[in-house]
């Protein structure tokens, strides 16, 4: 299957790490389960669901969001956010691959709560970039990543937020393509 993400609904170019989610695809084996928390209007989901698709594998993605936007973007001035239709762009846009993603329309935190601990083999966040939210996401999602298993994320160099709550729950992280990314089972994970 060729890839959609880069078609104009998709909108906002904010996807670095096609390189990234390529590697998880390879590395998952059939039964993985792969979290998105932080998806806006689905580019990169929808890359993920591709790379799904084309290896073959039985690889499932919970995609989870509010759709409602946030101020740190400026997404309240976005068209669907004021209209309340970004759920439905979503919906709209990943209608392609959807038979590999399971939309989540619910808070970071809440959602994790669906989940068993060491039930999921990567946990990817994108959502809210503050400080306090990233380092409520990590508290909240790392307990469910499997043990070898990828807790990761984006922004890492794009605000202190980030980079100060990665830093301080984990020692060693691996930078790429604008990303964090920690395997649990090294140091502090």
């Amino acid at each position: 299957m060729d890839h959609i993400y880069h078609e104009p609904q998709f909108g906002e170019n904010w996807f670095t790490y096609k390189n990234l989610y390529s590697r998880f695809i390879k590395e998952l084996n059939d039964g993985s389960r792969i979290v998105e928390v932080g998806c806006w209007k689905g580019k990169s989901i929808a890359y993920l669901a591709v790379e799904v698709i084309n290896s073959g594998k039985d690889i499932k993605i919970d995609a989870v969001d509010t759709w409602l936007g946030s101020d740190e973007h400026e997404h309240v001035n976005d068209p669907h956010v004021k209209s309340n239709t970004l759920y439905e762009l979503f919906v709209s846009n990943i209608t392609p691959v959807s038979k590999v993603i399971n939309p989540t329309r619910m808070s970071s935190v809440e959602a994790a709560n669906n989940y068993d601990d060491e039930s999921l083999d990567v946990v990817f966040i994108d959502a809210c970039h503050s400080y306090e939210c990233v380092k409520e996401d990590i508290i909240a999602w790392l307990p469910k990543v499997k043990i070898g298993g990828y807790i990761s994320g984006h922004d890492y160099s794009w605000g202190d937020g980030v980079k100060r709550a990665v830093d301080e729950a984990f020692e060693s992280i691996e930078e790429t393509e604008g990303c964090w990314v920690h395997k649990k089972g090294e140091p502090n994970g």
